[in-house]
């Protein structure tokens, strides 16, 4: 091997220590039976000219685990278009500055500590599922130009604002993951934002305190999560006019008050949305079970007091707790159903018929 080129040559299942002119490698391992991939461990990659001299494996998938890519430039990515890559994902590798590669259709970036990003107006971008979990990101500025997207993961970043707007660009987008930041608003547009293919919309882990429900269209959207902020009121009613498709909606670990709380309840139930929702210490769970009064009233039978009323309250109790039992192992169904439909698409796109599991 020529002392000016880093050459990682494709077998299958193979390990060595590289060291070529700054750039290392110390162990790769490559498999070109399923799915043709390879994982760089332990790569170091600091200046432009490592790049330049460097020969990467002819692969449609190639992962970097550890390590440190001082700058994923344009050199970075013409290297990959050369060898044929087309998805690449990095764990735990320290990435300071990404210029957005254009050939390439799926990125996964996690835990790089990320801080920019540089998306170019002019470029025509492939990219079609992007993950950034993890990282340190605190703008989506040029989002808009990444088109073609079906899924973008930006959880566990830096977010405050959101304008959902940047995401109308995006017409074939189905899954966008927002969990885990510090959005409070999503912009000062009073326009309606339509997303006329997305899914699944995870805005849980953030200090929401209100949802500007009447600005989204999202036809099609069937899971909803809300987890986890700061609201206290939620309009069920409008939210099943608003999305009526809605399968799934987690809106726990946020005290609504009672009115929200007995709405959603009662909405949902008569939907049939698999929902997640805290119990709240309020007079009665109208949403449950008819009310008793209005039963006996209905029925032409007068109230009777005491113990009656207290063992319908206990059945009610019961019924509660039953219910959210099995919603929680109906939503974790949907959302294992969800996750298996979306990575059976991603082997379709990397590997066309063939079935392997993920190396990544």
């Amino acid at each position: 091997m020529a002392a000016s080129h880093w050459v990682l040559c494709l077998i299958t299942c193979a390990s060595v220590t590289l060291l070529v002119s700054g750039a290392v490698v110390r162990q790769y391992t490559c498999d070109n039976y399923f799915q043709s991939w390879c994982q760089l461990h332990n790569a170091t990659v600091h200046m432009d000219t490592d790049v330049q001299a460097s020969v990467f494996p002819r692969v449609r998938q190639l992962g970097f685990i550890y390590g440190s890519i001082g700058n994923f430039s344009h050199t970075f990515n013409n290297q990959l278009f050369k060898a044929g890559v087309l998805r690449v994902f990095a764990r735990g590798t320290r990435i300071s500055h990404l210029t957005m590669p254009s050939t390439i259709e799926q990125l996964y970036l996690r835990d790089n500590g990320l801080q920019g990003i540089e998306i170019e107006p002019r470029t025509r971008y492939t990219l079609r599922y992007l993950r950034l979990q993890m990282n340190k990101l605190r703008s989506l500025a040029r989002f808009e130009h990444l088109t073609q997207l079906l899924e973008l993961n930006l959880c566990d970043n830096l977010l405050e604002d959101v304008a959902l707007d940047t995401f109308a660009t995006m017409p074939n987008l189905r899954q966008l993951i927002l969990c885990g930041n510090h959005i409070k608003t999503f912009g000062t547009s009073f326009d309606a934002v339509l997303l006329p293919s997305l899914t699944h919309l995870d805005l849980g882990g953030n200090f929401l305190t209100k949802l500007p429900l009447e600005r989204w269209q999202l036809p099609q959207l069937i899971n909803l999560s809300v987890r986890d902020n700061l609201l206290t009121a939620l309009d069920s009613s409008l939210i099943v006019r608003r999305f009526p498709l809605l399968r799934i909606l987690d809106a726990s670990a946020n005290a609504l008050d009672c009115h929200s709380y007995h709405q959603a309840l009662q909405t949902f139930v008569n939907r049939s949305v698999v929902h997640l929702i805290d119990r709240r210490m309020c007079s009665v769970d109208d949403a449950i079970v008819l009310d008793g009064e209005e039963m006996r009233r209905t029925n032409g039978i007068q109230p009777e007091a005491g113990s009656a009323i207290m063992e319908v309250r206990h059945l009610k109790e019961r019924i509660f707790l039953q219910q959210r039992t099995i919603q929680q192992q109906r939503m974790e169904i949907e959302q294992l159903r969800a996750n298996l439909t979306t990575l059976m698409e991603q082997f379709d796109l990397v590997a066309g018929p063939a079935r392997a599991l993920d190396p990544f």
